[in-house]
Order: structure tokens, then C-alpha cells, then sequence
């Protein structure tokens, strides 16, 4: 009798398990005990959405609820990007002409200078983290892509770079004269491969919620603004949170190599974007 109870036990577990998260399922772990590879133990509230590769004549907007964007399960979806107190899915169809839509919080930290990172609030108001699932062997690469706002070019043309918060340090370590110019758009895409095995999540937050943007810097040695041989020229790197008001237009880019299933988890807590700055070679000159 105690082993045929024990035995219904075992069974009623079992029955219990498979009403689960069906992600959860796919990976055969619980979420709530999942561990980021950057060593922190992924526990608590979170929002959690996930990105899905279809083919095109598959898609239909009604074939599933909850926080889920369709891609094209080949080839690349344009996901826009919209400022809002929460996160929400607004258009889940990424497979049609003007893409998906998805809603979430301004990051939380001031643009800055990456060379030049001290006294600027440089950590998000939450992270992010990712991990691929589905069929092994396929592979998506995400790119947040964003322009320059006109105001963007206003402060770069700023003759007094004093009252520019963003130059702060430039002033204090090259002085005041200074000719500032825009320079090229510096792609930070993040890669997912789908390997055989257990899957781990890695954080993205510096990837998916920033862009980063040369700006080339001239000490104006006479200070007529014209520049000349005898004036020198450094090249820095401005990371710029998205929503931000230096920035129009942000996307993310979602090239997908038959990646079934990308998983995105948003935390309460914060990320410091220096340390991707350090990893990426931006942190000095």
C-alpha cells in the first residue's frame, strides 16, 4: 500500500511538471535556478519575451498569445523600438512589411564618453540576458541600430562645451577649446549559436539597449575654429542609451540563421556599461 502511494506520488509530480513553462520543457531545467554565464543566478520577477522564427506563410496573427515576436525564420525582421513605463509586445509580426513592435523602459543611464566614463551614471535600471533555444545548430545575430538626432549635432556644434553635460570631461582634460564632430555609426551586434545541451543565458544589456558613435575631437590651438596641421585630432566613442534624446529611430536589427527560439529576460537590476566598453577596446585611446 505505501509503495502503490508512493508510487501515485511520483506520478502526480510528474503531472505537475508538464504544466510547467513549455521553455522551460525545451530545456529540461527550471527557470527560477537558470544561471547567467556572467555568474549571476537568474531568480525573481522578470519579463520575458520571446523572439520566434517562422516561415512567412506560416504567420498568423492569431496562432499564439503572450509576450512573442515573429521573425522570419531566415533572413532579416526589423523590430522597432518604443519608449514606455512597461514592457509590451505592440505588434508581434515581425514577418510583414513593417515589422514588430516592442515596447520598454528608457535604460536609465547618461550618454558618456567612453574613454572619459568617471562621474557619469553609467549603470541601467535593469538588464537584460538572452539564451537560444529550439533546434541545435542555428544561430541569430541581434544589432540595435539607431541615427543622431538634430540635437545630437546642436551640442557637438556648442561653442561653449562648458554647459554640454556630456563634455564635461573632455573640457577637464583637454580644455575648453574645442572643435567636436560626429563621426561614424559603430555597429555592436550580439551573436546566439544554438549548440547541443544545455543553454545558458548570457547578458546583452549593453548590446541591446545602447548604440555607440565615433566623435572626432580637436584642441583648436589658436581657437579660430578652423582646424590646421599644428591641431590635433583624437577619435573617442559616445555610448548613448536608447529613447535618449541624442538618438531618433532605434531598432533592433534581427538577422536570423534558422534560430527557432531566442529567449529575452528583462531584470530589475542594473548593468554597468563600462564593462563592455572594457571587453569591446573602448575604454581608452
Amino acid at each position: 500500500m505505501k509503495k502503490l502511494f508512493l508510487l501515485l506520488m511520483i506520478a502526480a509530480f510528474f503531472a505537475a511538471c508538464e504544466k510547467t513553462d513549455p521553455v522551460a520543457d525545451m530545456e529540461g531545467d527550471v527557470l527560477l535556478k537558470s544561471t547567467a554565464d556572467d555568474g549571476v543566478k537568474l531568480v525573481g520577477e522578470h519579463f520575458n519575451l520571446n523572439i520566434i522564427g517562422v516561415k512567412e506563410k506560416t504567420m498568423d496573427d492569431d496562432i499564439a498569445a503572450g509576450n512573442v515576436i515573429f521573425v522570419h525564420l531566415l533572413g532579416e525582421t526589423q523590430i522597432g523600438l518604443v519608449h514606455g513605463d512597461d514592457y509590451a509586445v505592440l505588434d508581434k509580426n515581425g514577418t510583414d512589411e513593417d515589422g514588430a513592435l516592442f515596447q520598454l523602459p528608457d535604460p536609465g543611464f547618461e550618454p558618456y564618453v567612453t574613454e572619459l566614463p568617471w562621474g557619469f551614471d553609467t549603470e541601467t535600471d535593469y538588464s537584460v540576458y538572452a539564451r537560444p533555444l529550439g533546434k541545435p545548430m542555428t544561430g541569430a545575430t541581434i544589432t540595435t541600430m539607431a541615427e543622431l538626432s538634430e540635437i545630437a549635432d546642436l551640442i557637438a556644434a556648442t561653442e561653449d562645451k562648458k554647459t554640454v553635460r556630456l563634455w564635461e570631461n573632455l573640457v577637464d582634460n583637454y580644455g575648453e577649446t574645442l572643435l567636436i564632430t560626429w563621426g561614424e555609426f559603430i555597429p555592436n551586434p550580439i551573436s546566439f549559436e544554438r549548440l547541443k545541451g544545455k543553454q545558458t543565458f548570457q547578458n546583452v544589456t549593453a548590446e541591446l539597449l545602447s548604440v555607440v558613435y565615433e566623435i572626432d575631437v580637436t584642441y583648436d590651438s589658436d581657437g579660430d575654429g578652423v582646424i590646421t596641421d599644428a591641431d590635433v585630432t583624437l577619435t573617442f566613442h559616445v555610448r548613448i542609451p536608447i529613447f535618449n534624446e541624442l538618438l531618433e529611430g532605434e531598432y533592433w536589427k534581427y538577422d536570423n540563421d534558422g534560430l527557432k527560439l531566442l529567449q529575452l529576460r528583462f531584470y530589475p537590476w542594473g548593468t554597468d556599461m563600462t564593462m563592455e566598453d572594457i571587453e569591446d577596446g573602448w575604454d581608452t585611446l
